[in-house]
């Protein structure tokens, strides 16, 4: 930032040594000193709120870790063809299809699960499944806990930095337009005398 808006900046965050400065003018300043220090005292709450997210991220992590088991599943049917399928943003959709896959213990189970157009019965698959054998997602690793949490407390400053943002804007909108009838209420009066109409 140049010298010349910096120093512009300063003088609106502090116009009280100006003798031209309104009562508008400093509740526009005080509005900006507030916005700037409370997104700045965001800071470390937001970091504080996404460090208690990745802690309790972690242990569901670690949770999901040991309940979540790999498996390889096996077609029995074929899944639909592509004729009539459609393409959302250049991600390919999955369908569900019949398939069979053991659990770690031997037992067999049976279900759908999620493949592409096209897919032919025998083909192999790696899903996840719970304890119970069944098809879920996959576990979440501790890189997307971490992810979550960035982008949580991020949010939460975002938050917090647009609300004070918001409300300075409104309040300079407001005292502009004050300052503007002000100002269209004293041409009033005083163009007789500077016109001679």
């Amino acid at each position: 930032m140049t010298a010349k808006p910096m120093s512009r900046l300063v003088h609106q965050a502090f116009p009280y040594r100006n003798e031209l400065a309104t009562t508008g003018d400093r509740i526009e300043s005080t509005v900006l000193v507030l916005g700037v220090a409370v997104a700045m005292l965001a800071v470390p709450v937001a970091a504080a709120a996404g460090s208690d997210i990745f802690a309790s991220q972690r242990e569901r992590v670690a949770v999901e870790q040991v309940v979540k088991t790999r498996a390889v599943a096996i077609l029995v049917e074929d899944g639909p063809g592509t004729i009539g399928s459609s393409e959302r943003g250049g991600v390919v959709e999955t369908v569900p299809v019949l398939a069979r896959w053991r659990l770690p213990d031997g037992s067999a189970r049976q279900g759908t699960v999620p493949v592409h157009y096209d897919a032919k019965a025998g083909a192999t698959v790696s899903i996840w499944v719970d304890r119970s054998g069944g098809v879920t997602e996959p576990p979440i690793t501790t890189a997307g806990a971490a992810i979550d949490a960035i982008v949580l407390a991020l949010l939460l400053w975002s938050a917090a930095a647009g609300s004070m943002a918001l409300l300075y804007l409104a309040t300079r909108f407001a005292h502009k337009k004050f300052r503007s009838r002000q100002w269209a209420t004293e041409w009033k009066r005083i163009a007789p005398e500077w016109t001679g109409r």
